[in-house]
């Protein structure tokens, strides 16, 4: 395909004049505002169309959503003209609003050329990457009916296949109904839009295989900072205080690099650096923003897996020099906090039972009542809510009401046996950071009041990654950080539309998934039918047949890569067919098997394979039909944004129509007709007539994708307090007339009113004050765990051991407990591997021309002594070898900027799909863009379990279950 022509040099008139200190709007120009979605951010933007060429020729940071602005949005009251104007001249700099280079070819996405726009049926063999058109009604029929559709034998359809009364698997009934052999994964960040995508799925066709891509991206270590933020197993994860930190330490990242936006991180840490002289340390395998001198940042390198040696090491430090906040940490209740005026309290000084490995309680010893814990004061046994502060580090035997003696220990007291297991030097020779420097570390990181921080986001995500988030929030912890200002904070969050006048929860006759196991086995072991039917026989129960997830499962087990793998193996029950979303885990996944794949090239396997997305892509190659899809700045958003702190919804309505077929009604195909219309031909329960409960009136209708986005919107716009009211300049500065074209029909005068201010400003950005004395006005509440009593109560689903109750370092090991170095040794796989995001680059930016142009190709980095050691050097093609017999050729970087023993390579290269290949439409070849394919595709070079059950297999943690992606043996040769 010829190259598309871009202009560079050439920009296009401004979209304003200035005259006089105000702006005016130059004509055939629309501005407006909506969110991005060039990664899964999704910041705040506005955009410039001209309306004479049809075409979104410009976007840029939305002045209103803090993100962008560096923690400097303007007030909601400001009226949009006048925001246009404080960005321009002098006053811009201060005011200045910007997107990242991702964000800034966004656009390229409307016109892409390799974009699906018609309705795709394939016309060879699955993965041949052959098609043909048809017309949308005739995949609709199809697809629902079923029938000898490729000449390859018949293939039931979805009406069929929807069997909500015969079990799936007899005897088993935690696997639910045969409706349940619809498999379907979706790109859940898209708030609205998934919402509807999961109603299809779960409420309306009746099957609970409804997953997503946490737990390959980042669930495993958000669910581990959970086991230290309170006493049940959740996810979550702290940010740093940008506004006012000292001190921090970000681990397997660096500001900017990864996760919560570029911009805000951009700012934050250039402020800290230069206005406070703040320092900040990034311990990380590969030097990802070399910073300045002089500016307070620093960079450790680390072996890839050693993160939770390096973590542990400090608690080691801090503990040993009593370097700890024990004022705070001696506090044992929230009444006890009140009076100490802290806003957190912890259970480090709770005692719990050493034998049973769980929290003492008051009732069995007849010092309080059932739930209350046990600390010591001055070696005496209290009541946890009588004490004001508990003993630290003690042990005692105390005799139950029972008559039984029962060893007891406080919670510190474990976490500093356990850090003791391991001297400095070992700790130092495990994640290869000197030990004089983990030391110096651990002071500075202790010596700045509460004003530090240990952060992360998904970057170590190793075979101990739950024990690596645990440890980040036990850090924090310690110096009493959470909460406090310029310490470790927590986001306001966003709010979210499924609640409000319109029920869009609700579906009335919705059929009860209730108890039910996803093909992930979101459950614990000990629960399913397996595990009761050997003990019934009074057979041994462990080890069980599969990998069960039972750490906050419905996260934890929420996993495309490894329902593809159940689907493979077909276990615990084949699938019949699959529907895929903004999904492609063949790609993103880490350790997708080969095996895997040919499932899904094998009708056999899987007889029915639905795709609904803008692309070809390494997933959807292997579909029998595609649905054409919507792309961003088509669709409405009402979504929550990455790294804001205030509470925020970025917000807007289409920029632009879309380019997609239309269907007979000349309405156009995407991802909500498409279900919409497959539910109400199939009778589904909420879709169609009167399918929306409505508060204070009768049901509304649910036929048009409309009818489902206004509403969510609707809903999120009533919960907005203090939006302005709209102007006609607000109307015309925002291009507010096209915004609310398909609204007002659709509500009320006054939620259109909400809808129309919500618009007006890009989304809801509450600016509020940030601190209440030392701590953050919204902070508070948190029971802080050293000891999680949650964790000790699991048990490992294959060995039957108990999870332990502070974390622990372990070396990496398979499903079956044996560890990784068994079978993969160190000479054959001498390196330890790492991959990391770019931060030009997502998954699915091949597909923005000037993306490609500024970011074209990853490398394969290594240290300069390591690569002479191996008797390579810079600039070399060479060979990446992975344990799964893999290997990808790539462009050797040697560099002081990597820790000496690792390789690190990007991930979002070396594509296959998004126009990579060569493509057959209508008898017509659509050459490939060979830039789209540059690169390597780091995700495949991760090996897989060769313990766990069947032939398609996952490499996971053997705590969360999350994909492994760190700390991989690999070998790097000259090629």
């Amino acid at each position: 395909m010829q190259e598309k022509k871009i202009r560079y040099g050439l920009a296009s008139e401004p979209e304003m004049k200035k005259t006089g200190g105000t702006v005016e709007l130059r004509p055939g120009i629309r501005l407006g505002f909506t969110k991005c979605f060039t990664c899964n951010n999704m910041c705040g933007i506005r955009y410039r169309y001209d309306e004479r060429e049809g075409r979104l020729t410009r976007v840029a940071g939305n002045p209103y959503c803090e993100v962008v602005t560096g923690g400097r949005p303007l007030p909601l009251s400001t009226p949009v003209r006048k925001a246009y104007e404080m960005l321009t001249g002098d006053s811009g700099l201060s005011h200045r609003a910007t997107t990242c280079g991702k964000g800034a070819s966004g656009p390229d996405v409307l016109s892409d050329p390799y974009r699906i726009v018609k309705v795709l049926k394939r016309a060879g063999k699955r993965g041949e990457n052959k098609w043909r058109s048809i017309p949308y009604e005739q995949a609709l029929r199809e697809i629902l009916e079923g029938g000898d559709l490729f000449g390859e034998g018949r293939v039931e359809g979805l009406r069929s296949i929807r069997d909500l009364k015969t079990p799936v698997k007899p005897g088993s009934p935690e696997f639910g109904s045969k409706a349940n052999q619809l498999f379907a994964t979706f790109n859940e960040e898209d708030t609205i839009r998934g919402g509807l995508f999961s109603r299809f799925v779960t409420k309306g066709f009746g099957s609970v295989n409804l997953v997503s891509k946490h737990a390959y991206c980042g669930s495993s270590v958000g669910i581990g900072y959970s086991l230290g933020l309170g006493p049940s197993i959740e996810a979550g994860m702290c940010d740093i205080d940008w506004n006012d930190f000292e001190y921090g330490i970000f681990i397997g990242t660096a500001p900017g690099s990864s996760g919560a936006s570029l911009n805000r991180l951009g700012f934050g840490a250039a402020d800290a650096r230069t206005a406070r002289k703040a320092e900040y340390v990034c311990v990380d395998p590969i030097l990802r923003n070399p910073a300045a001198a002089e500016t307070g940042a620093s960079w450790l390198p680390i072996i890839p897996g050693g993160d939770c040696a390096f973590l542990y090491a400090l608690v080691r430090v801090i503990i040993d020099r009593k370097w700890y906040n024990a004022d705070f940490l001696r506090v044992p209740s929230k009444s006890a906090a009140a009076k100490a005026k802290e806003v957190n309290w912890s259970n480090a000084a709770w005692l719990v039972n050493v034998e049973s490995g769980s929290m003492a309680d008051a009732a069995e010893f007849g010092l309080g009542k059932k739930g209350e814990g046990i600390v010591l004061v001055g070696g005496r046994a209290v009541s946890s809510e009588k004490a004001i502060l508990g003993d630290l580090d003690a042990q005692v035997t105390l005799k139950a009401l029972s008559g039984k003696s029962v060893r007891l220990a406080t919670s510190f007291a474990l976490l500093k046996r356990e850090a003791q297991k391991h001297s400095l030097a070992d700790y130092s020779r495990l994640c290869g950071i000197p030990a004089e420097k983990i030391t110096a570390v651990a002071e500075k990181f202790t010596h700045h009041g509460r004003k530090a921080a240990v952060v992360s986001n998904t970057g170590n995500y190793t075979a101990d990654a739950p024990m690596v988030g645990w440890l980040i929030c036990i850090l924090n912890t310690l110096i009493g950080s959470h909460d406090a200002r310029g310490g470790a904070i927590y986001g306001n969050g966003a709010q979210m539309g499924f609640e409000g006048r319109y029920d869009l929860n609700t579906v009335s006759g919705a059929p009860k998934l209730d108890g039910q196991s996803t093909v992930c086995l979101n459950m614990p072991y000990e629960e399913s039918t397996e595990f009761k039917q050997k003990a019934a026989k009074g057979l041994k129960p462990y080890p069980a047949g599969h990998l069960y997830h039972n750490m906050n499962p419905g996260y934890g087990a929420s996993n495309a890569a490894e329902m593809l793998t159940a689907l493979a193996n077909k276990s615990p029950y084949p699938a019949k067919a699959l529907l895929t979303w903004r999904s492609n885990p063949v790609y993103a996944a880490a350790s997708f098997s080969r095996q895997a794949v040919r499932a899904l090239a094998d009708p056999r396997t899987l007889p029915l394979f639905v795709s609904i997305d803008a692309y070809i892509n390494e997933t959807n190659v292997y579909a029998d039909y595609i649905i054409p899809d919507h792309v961003m700045y088509e669709d409405y958003a009402c979504d929550r944004t990455w790294g804001s702190f205030d509470q925020c919804v970025v917000a807007g309505a289409p920029v632009s129509e879309s380019r997609t077929v239309k269907d007979a009604q000349g309405r156009r195909v995407g991802m909500e007709r498409f279900l919409i219309d497959c539910a109400v031909k199939l009778g589904l329960p909420g879709f169609g007539r009167s399918s929306i409960p409505v508060k204070d009136g009768s049901p509304v209708d649910l036929l048009d994708p409309e009818d489902w986005s206004v509403r969510y919107i609707a809903n999120v716009a009533a919960q907005c307090k203090g939006l302005p009211q709209v102007t006609d300049e607000d109307r015309k500065y925002a291009g507010l007339v096209h915004a609310m074209r398909d609204v007002t029909a659709r509500v009320t005068k006054g939620e259109a009113s909400q809808i129309e201010a919500l618009f007006s400003r890009g989304g809801y950005y509450a600016h509020e004050e940030r601190y209440d004395g030392q701590f953050m006005k919204n902070g508070g509440g948190k029971f802080l765990q050293l000891f999680n009593p949650a964790m000790a109560a699991l048990h490992n689903c294959y060995s039957g051991k108990k999870y332990p109750g502070v974390p622990v370092l372990d070396e990496p090991r398979f499903f079956n407990g044996d560890p990784w170095s068994k079978i993969w040794s160190s000479q054959r796989f001498p390196l330890r591997f790492s991959s990391y995001k770019p931060i030009l680059r997502s998954p699915y930016s091949a597909a923005f021309e000037h993306d490609l142009r500024v970011s074209p190709r990853n490398f394969i980095f290594i240290n300069k002594t390591t690569a002479a050691r191996l008797g390579l050097k810079d600039g070399d093609k060479a060979r990446l070898v992975s344990p799964n017999g893999l290997s990808a050729e790539g462009v050797l970087k040697c560099v002081q900027g990597v820790a000496a023993g690792a390789v690190c390579v990007s991930h979002c290269f070396g594509h296959t799909g998004y126009g990579a290949r060569d493509c057959l439409i209508d008898g017509q070849t659509i050459r490939a863009d060979a830039r789209r394919g540059s690169g390597i595709a780091v995700n495949r070079l991760i090996p897989q379990d060769p313990t766990r059950p069947g032939p398609a297999s996952l490499l996971c943690d053997v705590w969360a279950g999350g994909n492994c992606r760190s700390g991989i043996p690999m070998r790097v040769e000259k090629a």
